[in-house]
């Protein structure tokens, strides 16, 4: 044997495993038999390539390489052994373990269903801060990529007389689309952000098992409401009589509407507390509802309610 194999892995010869193992990779993906169908030169600089690496990735047979060059195979412990590792009977090297060890797929090239396991879909679900409020139950459809089990997710199988071929199924892309239709249960008082998990809605692997869904659970804009942790933020328009004198006002919920008293003296901006009256929580109970004062003036005035301000106005600047 003659061959340099160096020059077959187009690397130096001071070059470290990394670059060795990375060669070979390059190679033996352009040259591989499933890439070339019955191209005689192709399958035998793959061959080559797999020679080479056997050698040069195994330190004492490389030192040995080095030392005695053509004539390594005869140098100390290995003349007449006719076997090395990867090698067989005849210096013909076991390319499918050698290819299938550096690729992650054995002896058979189709041979493959590790190769693609299930995996994980992610999803956004919208939901109205009502649903949260009450939970509820949405179907959520959408597509998945499985592996082809035709094929196992490979792409190519076994054509009439052994060549192989692109799989007739999902026409090399080792994947079928999938529609899926799940329903999704979302608690009542489940947190924006969280994600929901339905074990065996993603998409499918070459095992037949499907990965799981994760859903992320958004809440849509409410027009009066705001949830801000487990509690709900609410504005409320207090007439500017009643935050100066003091008051009821009427306060809407998630559920219905309440009175709130408000005290004199009340500001813009100023936050009450009604304990309970909020959207529910995980678990059971519900938040609080955090009642924003806003102020507001009339945009009209009548002549009596003119007259009365302008006194309190002379009053006030009379102080």
């Amino acid at each position: 044997m003659t061959k340099d194999y160096y020059e077959v892995l187009g690397v130096p010869k001071d070059a470290d495993d990394k670059a060795i193992k990375s060669a070979y990779r390059r190679l033996a993906r352009k040259f591989h038999p499933d890439v070339n169908p019955g191209n005689a030169s192709a399958e035998a600089k793959f061959k080559e390539v797999g020679e080479a690496y056997a050698v040069l990735s195994d330190p004492e047979k490389r030192s040995q390489y080095d030392r005695f060059g053509s004539n390594w195979e005869n140098a100390h412990g290995f003349a007449g052994s006719g076997d090395f590792g990867g090698f067989g009977q005849e210096g013909e090297v076991d390319l499918g373990s050698l290819f299938g060890n550096l690729f992650g797929f054995g002896g058979d090239p189709f041979n493959r269903a590790h190769q693609v396991p299930p995996r994980d879909v992610e999803r956004v679900l919208d939901v109205t801060l009502d649903e949260i409020d009450s939970g509820t139950k949405r179907t959520l459809t959408f597509q998945t990529e499985d592996a082809c089990q035709t094929c196992s997710g490979s792409g190519r199988v076994r054509m009439t007389g052994g060549r192989p071929g692109p799989c007739p199924n999902c026409r090399g892309t080792g994947t079928v689309p999938n529609m899926r239709k799940i329903v999704v249960t979302i608690p009542a008082g489940f947190e924006e952000g969280k994600k929901l998990r339905v074990p065996g809605g993603g998409a499918k692997g070459s095992s037949g098992k499907s990965g799981d869904l994760f859903v992320t659970v958004r809440i849509m804009p409410h027009p009066v409401f705001k949830r801000k942790g487990l509690d709900t933020e609410v504005e409320v328009p207090v007439p500017y009589t009643v935050a100066a004198l003091g008051g009821q006002i009427s306060v809407p919920t998630p559920r219905s509407s309440g009175k709130m008293s408000i005290p004199p003296g009340t500001q813009s901006g100023q936050v009450f507390r009604l304990k309970g009256q909020g959207v529910s929580k995980t678990g059971g109970g519900h938040g609080d509802l955090l009642a924003r004062v806003k102020i507001t003036v009339p945009k009209k005035l009548t002549e009596r309610q003119r007259k009365l301000l302008e006194e309190l106005l002379e009053t006030e600047q009379g102080q």
